[in-house]
Formats: structure tokens, C-alpha cells, sequence
């Protein structure tokens, strides 16, 4: 019962007409029977009984007074009691995530990229390395809604997405962020760093020096990725560097490559929220220029009529013979 209605009780005992040893007993019934329901014929029974036991022992109304005022006083504790607690407990997180896009603050880029390089061999690959070491420092410099989303979400990603070869991990790592912080149907700019993103990997000569100083392997071997896949990226570096698959080295390498992935990522978006991103434009290679020209690319939503037949900013001959040539 709520102190309210408590004190509604007092009132109605001590200070209405009509009191007598009958309601005395039916309410002292309710103060030791813990406020439990029961049926009207046992209430009757109690309250009967009562009535008799309190004409019997001569309860005064002086003592049913004092009885009732410690009872009252008591749940009044208990309602401070349990509002301090509630105080002290501090105020509840908002249930569910808000709309995108989400909070970012200007991060450290070497400090993103190093951490992405210890995850990637401490944690589950590339897939983690990338989205972990954003969201961990997101969650420590800004918080909500950041602390909403598990650490682990990105571990299918690892080796091409569960070893497949496909999309490299730490591509997929990031753009979960990116898509997260910049998203906004009106402004394609999300989709531009992803996708320039993309192409800046597979026109890199993999691994860079910048993390050397905390790795067991300094100047490894370099080969260019060629795509945005893990099959190439990795397939051509350890060719290039007579190493296995399985090798520590390679496992350096991919950190390596973990590490500049953030680093570029944090960089591109340090600029854009400093208003000095400038949106790139594709341009292609030598090399496919003239397959450019008949076959597209098309723009990637598809909003407009389009004579092109193919998708994507990669290098055509990896995959396809030049029949200009």
C-alpha cells in the first residue's frame, strides 16, 4: 500500500464518525496480514473476532494511535529509503539507438591505425581490427549511442568474410562506421568515402612502414592489392614475397594493412567534419580507360537511365580479356 493510502486509512480510523471496535479490528486485520487479499467471508470472520478480542483486552484508542503512527512513519522510511536508491542508481540510458547519422569527434589517426594493428592479431582478424579500434575509442570519447553496439559484430568478416576471399575485412569493418557516422539519404558523401576508400586500397603497395615499430616484421615486402578483395590483396603479396598463407608474416602484413585502413578512414573523417574533405572522382587506369568508355561504370544507385552493363570501379582485366587489344 502507498503512504497515501496509508494515511487515508489513519484518517478514516481516528478522525470520522462512526468509529468503533468493529473497524478497529477490520483495519488492524489489514496492518498484520501485510495488506493481502482475502474473501469477504474471512474478512467478516476477522473482523468479528476482533472486535471481540479488542472489547476484551480494553485496546485503548490512545494506543491504537501510536501503533499506527509508527506504521505510518514506517512506510514513510521506506518510501524515502527507496527513492534514495533510485537517486543513486542514476539516470536510465535511453532505450534503443537514435537515428543515424551518429556523433564522431576528431580521433588521433595513428593511435586509431595502431590499435587496428594489435587487434588484428589479438582479437579476430581484419574484420574486427578495423570496426573495433573506431567503436572502442568512439565509446570512450563520446559514449551513447556508441556503448549500444557489441564489439565482436564484425568477426564474420575475417579472411574475406568467413575465410570466402571476398570483400577484405577491414574495407567491411570500416564502412560499418562510416555508413554509421555520415549517413544521410540527401548527401552521397558516405557512400564517396567508401567508395573512394575502396580504390585507394587497390591502388596500394601493401604493406606501409607506418606501423613497423610495433611490429616483429619492419620492412616486409610490397605488393600492389589490385582490388578491394581479400583473394588478390593477399594472393599477390605472398607471391611477391615467397610467403605462406599461414605464415607470421602474413599475419604482420594484414595488421599492417588493418592499421592503414583506420588510419586513412579517421584521417578522411578528422577533414570532412572540418569541412576540408573534398568528395573525390574516380578516374581509371591506362590500362581500362577504353573498357571505361562502352562498358560504364554506371552511377552506383542507378538513378538514371544508363547504356552500361556493368558495375564497379575495378580493374577489368583481372578478371576479363582486353578484345580491343
Amino acid at each position: 500500500m502507498t503512504l497515501l493510502a496509508k494515511l487515508a486509512t489513519f484518517r478514516a480510523l481516528f478522525f470520522d464518525d462512526g468509529f468503533s471496535g468493529r473497524e478497529q479490528a477490520r483495519q488492524r486485520h489489514f496492518c498484520t496480514s501485510g495488506f493481502q487479499t482475502q474473501s469477504t467471508t474471512s474478512i467478516q470472520m476477522e473482523v468479528n473476532m476482533g472486535a471481540h478480542e479488542l472489547d476484551k483486552q480494553g485496546l485503548s484508542r490512545r494506543n491504537m494511535l501510536a501503533a499506527s503512527a509508527a506504521m505510518l512513519a514506517g512506510g514513510a522510511a521506506a518510501g524515502i529509503a527507496a527513492t534514495t536508491a533510485t537517486a543513486l542508481a542514476g539516470p536510465e540510458m535511453p532505450e534503443g539507438a537514435p537515428p543515424l547519422p551518429w556523433k564522431w569527434v576528431t580521433l588521433d589517426p595513428l593511435e586509431a591505425g595502431q590499435r587496428a594493428y594489435r587487434f588484428y592479431l589479438e582479437k579476430d582478424g581484419c574484420g574486427t581490427a578495423s570496426y573495433l579500434s573506431l567503436l572502442s575509442l568512439l565509446k570512450e570519447k563520446v559514449g551513447y549511442p556508441w556503448t549500444t553496439l557489441p564489439d565482436m559484430m564484425m568477426s564474420h568478416a575475417a579472411a574475406g568474410y568467413a575465410g570466402h576471399g571476398t570483400l577484405c575485412g577491414a574495407l567491411g569493418g570500416a564502412a560499418c562506421i562510416i555508413n554509421l557516422v555520415a549517413y544521410d539519404p540527401k548527401d552521397p558523401a558516405f557512400r564517396q568515402i567508401i567508395d573512394r576508400l575502396f580504390y585507394w586500397y587497390a591502388e596500394q603497395d601493401f604493406p606501409s612502414n607506418r606501423f613497423d615499430d610495433i611490429s616483429e616484421f619492419p620492412n616486409q615486402v610490397k605488393a600492389k592489392a589490385m582490388s578491394p578483395l581479400c583473394h588478390t590483396s593477399v594472393s599477390k603479396w605472398a607471391m611477391t614475397a615467397g610467403a605462406k598463407i599461414s605464415s607470421e608474416e602474413k599475419k604482420a602484413r594484414c595488421a599492417k594493412v588493418a592499421g592503414e585502413v583506420v588510419y586513412m578512414v579517421t584521417q578522411a573523417f578528422n577533414e570532412y567534419f572540418a569541412g576540408t574533405w573534398v568528395p573525390p572522382v574516380w578516374k581509371p587506369s591506362e590500362e581500362i580507360e577504353h573498357c571505361v568508355k562502352c562498358h560504364g561504370p554506371d552511377d552506383a544507385s542507378h538513378s538514371r537511365p544508363s547504356k552500361f552493363n556493368q558495375q564497379g570501379h575495378m580493374e577489368c582485366l583481372m578478371c576479363h580479356d582486353d578484345h580491343m587489344a
